[in-house]
């Protein structure tokens, strides 16, 4: 059970530290006050969606941290020791949250994820929020309040562990072969076309380097001509430098008799000028290759274009493109040679689902035996709840045959549940959104509540508000309820109640006042533990809505029935 609550930062809580005790502990105050943010800090600390408009304004971070008692045989205490956090029987969870978005979660002082945290306080704590009410009447949300019942064991094992993924790999398989003959032909189709195209316009890398080269070409094709025609008149014009070196070679050897050098450099100057010209020819030759056609131009821009179209289609790249041919020819290949395979992979389906249709029926049996007796246990709870005569009952639908499910398989079965009930005797029964009031959904709820507490040995259950349309004779039988099942002993829970009702706050273990208060221009929570019986009574008379001495004495006179009720159940 819950031992203690620390908020930090969250809505109109500053700081609060909340004990908690054993039995029924009773949350009330007047609306607005913060009971419901208590509640939703201790959501928040179990694993709810951490929602940032909770954390106070002014400040950057929140942060809850609840401290739990639990049996020495609890289920958590293995789940704990399974995920490395030991297993003592004190068990520390701590959630932080932060403006910057970020989070930390601890278990036991070691960090943690949102997904074991969540399913480590499945096992300490229910929290019935108002919200519920619309959920359960909801047919899709029935089936998982039964299967909440039920124990699947085994069956599920093989059905969601074995089965199931068996038969997605089957079904994934045959999907990359088409699926049935008429979409495995269109595929062929698909994949045929895509690799005409590809092959047809015989792509290489090298070639599309070369076509992005000479489209450059193009673009500059007037700076390149200008600048190849200007190089070659500076080597071979009239005062180039071709003839100037000429000019050079004739000087040096008119003085070849006068001086012994001139011969061996006026050679030199010949091989420079040589190289000169050759320069100058290639220089022509390259000049000569930059008049480009119409009809080069259009054709190396169609080119471009068919290339680019195919990156587009089948990849960022010729490489990627190229890639995409020799995956598409090995699937087209695969799919024509794929009958034997499709035949095998069919049997293999037909074996797989047959399995899942055997035990979705041994799913289905135990399904409607446990909604037998679920029915008999709630209309039980109802009768002490004031609901005596009500029916209830859990349609089923009909079970279909092996094509049915086959067309559809599912780990989960093929049953589909409706809650039918008749509030009043003599009147038929119709769907449970059809015929329950406000203040019955409340009682259905804490009815159906209370058993799953009781299956699942779920030590602490809170109830944000389960009074809810609920008044007189009917809200006193709500406070026998909570009463009888968080004073047994034995099978009992703590019980952590927000209301209203006068009847339900007399019934507490222990009250807890929950009020605002304002403090240098800022609005605050706070809350008060009601140990004094005066303080009690005050409280009880204040939900009672009256005012004056008699008032306070119909209080204490509720408050001493209800003492003495609790006190008759624990002998």
């Amino acid at each position: 059970m819950i031992r203690q609550l620390t908020i930090n930062n969250i809505a109109l809580i500053d700081h609060l530290d909340i004990e908690f005790q054993e039995g029924l502990t009773v949350l009330s105050g007047e609306t607005g006050s913060g009971k419901s943010i208590i509640i939703d800090s201790l959501a928040f600390v179990l694993g709810d969606r951490a929602d940032k408009t909770l954390i106070k304004y002014g400040q950057d971070y929140a942060e809850v941290t609840a401290l739990f008692e639990v049996d020495p045989h609890s289920a958590v205490l293995s789940k704990l020791d399974e995920y490395g956090y030991g297993n003592d029987c004190e068990i520390l969870i701590y959630r932080k949250m932060s403006t910057s978005g970020k989070n930390e979660i601890r278990i036991q002082g070691k960090t943690t994820t949102q997904a074991i945290l969540k399913e480590v306080c499945a096992e300490l704590v229910d929290i019935f929020g108002q919200g519920q009410h619309l959920a359960l009447l909801n047919e899709k949300n029935q089936l998982s309040v039964l299967d909440a019942f039920c124990d699947f064991g085994g069956i599920d094992i093989q059905l969601k562990t074995e089965l199931y993924p068996q038969l997605t790999a089957i079904n994934k398989e045959l999907k990359s072969f088409g699926g049935s003959d008429a979409e495995r032909e269109r595929l062929l189709d698909i994949l045929k076309y895509q690799i005409d195209e590809i092959v047809a316009t015989d792509l290489s890398e090298e070639e599309e380097d070369e076509l992005l080269s000479m489209h450059k070409r193009m673009v500059n094709v007037e700076k390149i001509s200008t600048a190849l025609n200007q190089t070659v008149a500076l080597l071979q014009g009239e005062q180039g430098a071709s003839a100037q070196v000429s000019q050079s070679v004739n000087l040096l050897r008119s003085i070849s008799n006068l001086e012994d050098g001139a011969d061996e450099l006026s050679e030199r100057l010949l091989s420079v000028r040589l190289e000169i010209d050759d320069v100058a020819d290639q220089l022509d030759s390259v000049l000569s290759a930059t008049d480009f056609s119409p009809a080069e131009v259009d054709k190396m821009e169609g080119r471009l274009e068919k290339i680019r179209q195919l990156k587009r289609k089948y990849g960022g790249s010729v490489a990627d493109v190229l890639k995409f041919l020799e995956s598409a020819q090995k699937q087209y290949d695969n799919l024509l040679n794929s009958s034997e395979r499709i035949e095998q992979l069919n049997a293999e389906k037909r074996k797989v689902v047959t399995q899942m249709y055997k035990l979705a029926q041994k799913k289905s049996a135990m399904r409607r035996d446990t909604a037998q007796k679920l029915a008999a246990q709630i209309m039980q709870e109802l009768n002490d709840l004031g609901m005596r005569g009500t029916n209830f009952t859990v349609q089923f639908n009909d079970e279909p045959s092996y094509d049915e499910y086959s067309a559809s398989p599912s780990a989960d079965g093929f049953d589909k549940v409706e809650f039918l009930m008749s509030a009043n005797v003599g009147e038929p029964l119709k769907p449970l959104s059809k015929v329950i009031s406000g203040g019955e959904m409340s009682r259905f709820m804490l009815a159906v509540k209370n058993i799953t507490a009781l299956a699942e040995k779920i030590p602490t259950m809170v109830f944000d508000e389960i009074d809810t349309g609920i008044s007189g004779n009917m809200a006193q039988m709500v406070a026998n309820k909570l009463a009888n099942v968080s004073t047994n002993k034995n099978d009992g829970y703590q019980c952590v109640v927000i209301t209203h009702l006068p009847q339900i706050a007399a019934m507490a273990d222990v009250n807890l006042y929950i009020r605002k208060y304002e403090k240098d221009g800022r609005t605050y929570t706070a809350v008060d533990v009601l140990t004094d019986y005066e303080q009690r009574a005050r409280e009880v008379s204040r939900l009672m809505g009256s005012v004056g001495e008699h008032a306070i004495v119909n209080a204490k006179e509720l408050l001493d029935w209800s003492a003495n009720y609790k006190n008759n159940l624990k002998k």
